[in-house]
């Protein structure tokens, strides 16, 4: 059997080989083309952007923290700041829809300037971009990222040691020293005390915080510690509290009965300093009191003398709070919560009742 030979013409060798040409070159161009159309792409500062946004919402947000502004921080170490801020930006780089708009106004083509937004909102960072090669943009920098510390501000009385995590705060800390502004209604009677503020800027983590008396040497009560202001009272001396309380209460008796009418003035008024504060209002009670039908004579529970601070050695105060039973003519019975507070001063070793507040 003899087998036949196939020719192909020759017009159909030309054509295949001529289209195999046009396709290799197709290809060839079309990969210059592609990688020409990539290197335009990532020339482009929105390439660039799109990586930065990209990063954030993978929540790989370490490289921000160089663009975060911070409050200059003298008291604490450089770790406790490096922490504040890698907090902060997990914080604010939070998960959500990340992307970016042109910044109008300040937006060029030689010096791309981009606002993040975040679900659809504009916030506050701002990205600067800088060509770093012909065909990459990088950061230059970025706005609107600022973690600032707290401002702790520390009152004690005058000449207080002031220590923080037991290092004492110097007077390098200190901006103000002024009279003591509770015994304002007193000043006229006492060599009038004062308080010291102390301030520490750009705190970054909590602290402990105690200060010492100048009096008796004993560590003050935090009174106060709202908004980062740490106010301390004055110092409180056993063995005044011992000698007095009894006394304050008997005081305290009287004066309850005063107020309803059914003691005098008179009764009260050998406790009370003549020409002070408290004289003028405690007088003052029985020309407008309206306590008129009170059948028996009142009756106090739940007394309690507490929170006693001595500022100077012949100034003192202390709370009081209890509650007065009263019952009426009318067969009425009523109970009548009451916390004050009273200011002592003491003349010729005596102490006397120099002023009078009514707290809640």
């Amino acid at each position: 059997m003899i087998k036949k030979t196939i020719k192909i013409p020759l017009f159909w060798k030309i054509y295949i080989i001529v289209v195999t040409i046009v396709l290799i070159g197709f290809v060839v161009l079309w990969s210059i083309l592609w990688t020409a159309l990539k290197k335009y792409e990532q020339s482009r500062p929105e390439y660039a952007m799109d990586k930065i946004t990209e990063q954030i919402q993978l929540q790989d947000t370490g490289d921000f923290t160089k663009y975060v502004h911070t409050g200059e921080n003298a008291y604490e170490g450089s770790e406790a700041l490096d922490e504040a801020v890698r907090e902060y930006i997990k914080n604010v780089l939070c998960e959500g829809a990340w992307a970016y708009t042109k910044k109008s106004g300040e937006y060029t083509n030689d010096n791309p300037v981009y606002q993040l937004k975040k679900d659809g909102q504009k916030t506050d960072i701002i990205i600067y971009l800088e060509k770093k090669s012909k065909n990459e943009w990088t950061i230059a920098d970025a706005s609107g990222l600022s973690c600032e510390g707290k401002t702790y501000e520390i009152i004690v009385p005058e000449n207080s040691e002031v220590t923080v995590d037991g290092n004492k705060l110097g007077s390098e800390y200190v901006t103000e020293t002024k009279d003591a502004e509770v015994l304002s209604n007193v000043a006229k009677h006492i060599n009038m005390p004062k308080t010291t503020t102390y301030h520490i800027e750009n705190v970054y983590k909590e602290h402990e915080i105690k200060a010492t008396g100048p009096v008796y040497n004993s560590e003050l009560e935090l009174i106060s510690s709202t908004d980062n202001v740490y106010e301390f009272g004055f110092e409180a001396n056993g063995k005044l509290i011992e000698e007095q309380k009894s006394r304050i209460k008997e005081i305290t008796e009287i004066y309850g009965k005063y107020v309803v009418n059914y003691e005098s003035f008179a009764k009260l008024s050998p406790y009370i300093l003549p020409g002070s504060y408290a004289y003028s209002y405690l007088s003052r009670i029985s020309r407008t009191n309206i306590w008129l039908e009170v059948s028996r004579e009142p009756a106090f529970s739940d007394m309690k003398v507490y929170n006693y601070q001595s500022y100077t050695k012949d100034c003192f105060s202390c709370e009081v709070s209890f509650d007065l039973q009263v019952s009426y003519n009318s067969g009425s019975f009523k109970d009548y919560p009451t916390h004050m507070e009273y200011i002592f001063v003491k003349r010729s070793g005596k102490w006397y009742i120099a002023d009078m507040v009514m707290l809640k």
